[in-house]
């Protein structure tokens, strides 16, 4: 047997606890910043005296951080109101749908849009190069974009307590603002910059309005995902083709206006518009939903209806016409010297509600003879495709309707 050459190897446990003894032993070296402190006049003390010495203990109540505490929700907050309001906001919905938003807010509904629209959107055409590259911008926005986050919870209203296995893929509020961008993208090139240099695109625009019936507060406190302005208000439809006094209000017996919408005592009893008066473009002109399965909900845990939904956008478009009235002829204000007319545009990225808001009066006590009355004018809902997706590992769009493209572009262009 031959032998092998020494490697002089280590125990590496060994040499790190000999190391440790080694350092330990350590003489701490003399640098002269003590004779240099006190040269200078400055005290040196021993660490172990401060240590030592009698502290009292501090407990700090608050705690430490970037937020502040949240706070309490009692008769101290800022926002207490001894008073109890009906706030309605982004994730209610009203009861009895349409109806009680036609008594609440004083309205009449007219089952399609004023003449004037259906005229345009007759005459209106899209170019075939244009209608391509909006179906391509539809797979774009609910197909191909790489966002992948937990989506909706999947429910079968045959078996509610079955859990399914969640899906990853594109949220619905990406999908109906991608959607919705790239509508309103089309729509400019297709109009021109004469009519969008008079345009102004404004993302989650903030709107409250408190009003006051029967003694009872109500505050509409609502959002809008896109707000559209303009230099110039829409033109008011023609009073005597559309008289809302001839028309009656529905009965809600045995049912309250408020129902279903929740009482509190701390809100901001405030107008709120977002827009200054003094901006040039400030008009407001169309407002564009999302109305996503998950945005809303029933406060007893039933499906959301297809008119509750409606009146939904009903009470967006009368806040925003209202905050509007109330920043131009001050809060006191009941009929308006001019009405404020407003489009709305609701969709879930799949189905599309067109219809038209005009503001008359703020007096929404209600009644009949010549009182005036607010006008909603809707569309039936329509739906940009059949299906969209992958279906056999391919992208596919079915059954696309142009004519979605058509009224928003006729929506954008009005004046």
């Amino acid at each position: 047997m031959r032998f092998t050459a020494v490697l002089f190897r280590q125990h590496i446990g060994y040499h790190f606890k000999k190391h440790w003894i080694i350092q330990g032993k350590r003489v701490p070296t003399e640098l002269g910043a003590a004779a240099e402190l006190a040269a200078r006049g400055i005290p040196v003390v021993e660490a172990r005296q401060v240590l030592d010495g009698d502290w009292k203990r501090e407990i700090i109540s608050k705690p430490v951080g970037q937020l502040p505490p949240e706070t309490a929700l009692d008769e101290n907050h800022p926002l207490y109101k001894q008073e109890a309001c009906y706030q309605y906001s982004d994730s209610n919905v009203l009861l009895e749908g349409v109806r009680q938003a036609q008594v609440l807010l004083n309205t009449i509904v007219y089952e399609e849009l004023p003449s004037k629209y259906e005229e345009r959107i007759e005459k209106l055409k899209i170019p075939t190069q244009l209608d391509r590259s909006m179906q391509q911008s539809v797979l774009a926005a609910l197909v191909f974009d790489a966002e992948q986050v937990k989506t909706a919870k999947i429910k079968d209203p045959e078996r509610p307590a079955y859990t399914f296995p969640r899906v990853y893929g594109i949220s619905d509020q990406r999908k109906i603002s991608l959607l919705l961008s790239k509508m309103i993208i089309h729509s400019e090139r297709f109009l021109g910059r004469t009519v969008t240099a008079n345009r102004k695109v404004i993302n989650g625009a903030q709107f409250r309005v408190p009003l006051i019936k029967d003694l009872d507060r109500i505050l509409c406190s609502l959002r809008t995902e896109t707000f559209i302005t303009s230099t110039s208000p829409i033109s008011p439809l023609d009073s005597s083709v559309y008289r809302s006094q001839d028309q009656q209000l529905p009965d809600l017996f045995p049912v309250r206006e408020t129902a279903t919408i929740p009482r509190s005592n701390f809100y901001d009893w405030t107008d709120r518009y977002p827009v200054r008066k003094e901006y040039h473009c400030s008009h407001p002109h169309t407002i564009l939903l999302h109305c996503a399965p998950e945005d809303v909900a029933n406060q007893f845990e039933t499906p959301v209806s297809d008119d509750q939904k409606e009146s939904r956008a009903i009470m967006k478009a009368f806040t925003v016409a209202a905050s509007r009235a109330r920043q131009l002829y001050g809060k006191g204000v009941k009929i308006l010297p001019h009405p404020i007319t407003v489009q709305v545009v609701q969709t879930d990225s799949k189905w599309f509600q067109f219809g038209v808001f005009q503001l008359n009066t703020l007096d929404i006590i209600g009644g009949n003879g010549n009182q005036q009355h607010n006008l909603w004018f809707r569309k039936p809902v329509m739906n940009l495709y059949s299906e969209c997706g992958y279906v056999l590992g391919k992208p596919t769009l079915r059954e696309y309707n142009k004519d979605v493209l058509r009224h928003l572009a006729n929506f954008y262009a009005s004046s």
